[in-house]
Parts: C-alpha cells; sequence; structure tokens
C-alpha cells in the first residue's frame, strides 16, 4: 500500500509538471526574442560606449536606460523559465525511481497490472535485466504507454445504463481498486449499472471509459438522460421498472452486470485486484 501510495504521488507530480512544459518553452522563446530585438535597438541607438580596459557602458541617456530596463526585464524572465525547464527535465529523469517501485510491486505480487507493466518497461531488447546490455534503457516517456496505467491516479463513475446518467464514486483511485468501486456502483443501483474511469488528473469525464476499454461516448444511451426522462429508469428501487424502461424508447437494457453495450471490447482491458470502500453520493438519481 506505501510503494502504490509513493509511486502515485510520483507519477502525479511529474505529469502535471510535463503539463506545463509547452507552455513554458513558448514563453522562453517570446522572452528570448524579445531580448535580441531590444539589444539589436540598443545598439542601432548607439546605447553602448566603449571603455578601453573594462569593455562597455551604457550611456545614461532616457531612451537607452528604457531599452535597458526592457533587455533587463527579459534576461531576468529568461532565466526563471530556464529554471523551471530545468526542474521540469529533472522529473523527467527521475523517472528511473518509477520503473524501481513498479518493479517492486511486482515481485510482491501486488496484481497482474504491475507486472504487466514491469514486463513492458524492461522490454523485448532488455533480456538480461532492468538496464539491459549496457546499463541503459529510454526513459518511460520514450516507451509505448499503457491505455490504463497502474499508478495513476482515476476517477470512477457510476453509469446507469438505461439512461445514461453517472454519478462519482471514487474522486481519486488506483486501478488495484476499480473492483471494489465496480461492486459498489452495481449494488447501489436497482438499474442495471456499470463503473467508467477516467484519469485524475489528466482527462475529462467525457473521456471515460468502461473497465474492458470502452469509450461512454459509444454505448447505446449516451447523455439520453440531459434529454429526456425515461419512465422507471432510477438507481431507486422502488422506481425502477425493466420493463417500463425499455419501452421508453431504448435499446434493450443488458442484464444486470453483464457489461454487454454493444461495442468491440479494447484489447486492454483494465485488471482490478483489490478492494476499497465507497459511498454511493446522495445526489444520486
Amino acid at each position: 500500500m506505501r510503494l502504490e501510495q509513493e509511486l502515485a504521488q510520483d507519477w502525479m507530480v511529474g505529469s502535471q509538471s510535463r503539463k506545463h512544459l509547452p507552455k513554458i518553452e513558448e514563453e522562453i522563446r517570446k522572452q528570448d526574442a524579445i531580448f535580441n530585438k531590444e539589444q539589436a535597438r540598443a545598439e542601432r541607438a548607439n546605447c553602448y560606449e566603449s571603455l578601453f580596459i573594462f569593455g562597455r557602458a551604457l550611456k545614461r541617456t532616457r531612451k537607452c536606460l528604457k531599452i535597458h530596463g526592457k533587455i533587463e526585464d527579459a534576461r531576468r524572465k529568461l532565466t526563471q523559465l530556464q529554471g523551471e525547464r530545468e526542474t521540469i527535465s529533472r522529473s523527467r529523469r527521475g523517472s528511473r525511481r518509477q520503473d524501481d517501485l513498479i518493479a517492486a510491486l511486482a515481485r510482491a505480487g501486488c496484481g497482474g497490472n504491475y507486472q504487466q507493466e514491469a514486463r513492458k518497461r524492461r522490454g523485448f531488447f532488455f533480456p538480461f535485466g532492468e538496464d539491459g546490455f549496457f546499463g541503459s534503457r529510454p526513459p518511460a516517456e520514450e516507451r509505448e504507454p499503457s491505455s490504463i496505467l497502474p499508478f495513476a491516479t482515476y476517477r470512477t463513475m457510476c453509469v446507469r445504463l438505461c439512461d445514461g446518467f453517472y454519478y462519482p464514486v471514487s474522486f481519486s483511485t488506483l486501478p488495484s481498486r476499480f473492483k471494489q468501486d465496480a461492486s459498489a456502483c452495481q449494488s447501489n443501483c436497482a438499474a442495471p449499472a456499470e463503473l467508467f474511469v477516467h484519469r485524475n488528473p489528466g482527462e475529462a469525464v467525457e473521456q471515460m471509459v468502461s473497465l474492458d476499454g470502452r469509450p461512454y461516448s459509444a454505448i447505446v444511451n449516451a447523455w439520453r438522460y440531459r434529454k429526456e426522462f425515461i419512465k422507471g429508469c432510477s438507481c431507486k428501487q422502488v422506481e425502477y421498472s425493466p420493463l417500463d424502461s425499455q419501452e421508453g424508447g431504448g435499446a434493450p437494457v443488458p442484464p444486470k452486470g453483464s457489461g454487454d453495450l454493444g461495442a468491440a471490447p479494447s484489447k486492454t482491458p483494465i485488471l482490478a485486484t483489490q478492494n476499497q470502500k465507497t459511498n454511493r453520493p446522495a445526489n444520486s438519481r
């Protein structure tokens, strides 16, 4: 449990940092252009006077002082941005720590998902140990990513199949606890329901997928609850009526727990091996 928490925290920090890297790179290019532009203006305005021993000195005219201020402002911003970029680069190099934690979890038998991820990170070209023939391996960012990362945190949603209505089960959990969330979803809703998940942080609820990889948008009644009220389609036992919910115009609802929504299953099903206590939210209907 402790190793899982460390791995999830390490991944979350690195993921949030890397998300900002493109903006930082763009701002560095912008400030570098400003620095070069103002430096050229200073040269054209003859803002520097040569000193025989000490190089050059800035002329203290109003125009030159204004240009110099812009040059120094761009220089300060560049220094700060380059420091932020280096910090993120160090966090990316720290992916070796993630590899070691995943390998430890796999050796401890914490679930087939960790063993699969560990094998994937070692790769086919590293048969003589985790460091390969030459004692090095590509960083995690350069390897083929998993559709479901066993160490990433996810938000789990309970989807009512007769009208597509959904509510949260867990706001931040690990794949090893999906099984318990799925049980809570089905037991807390009288109508047939199925667990869907999306990465949190990193993805929106519209991107959630079922435990066998089917996108929410592919189910027959996706977002139908927003358009119409389906009589008999309810999570409350006293209000649920299988006959009424099917006569509402939608496709027949599969038996509870079947998970058959008519879409082709994913090639990479999500594995779940451990349990987690969850509660049904008060606003589910």
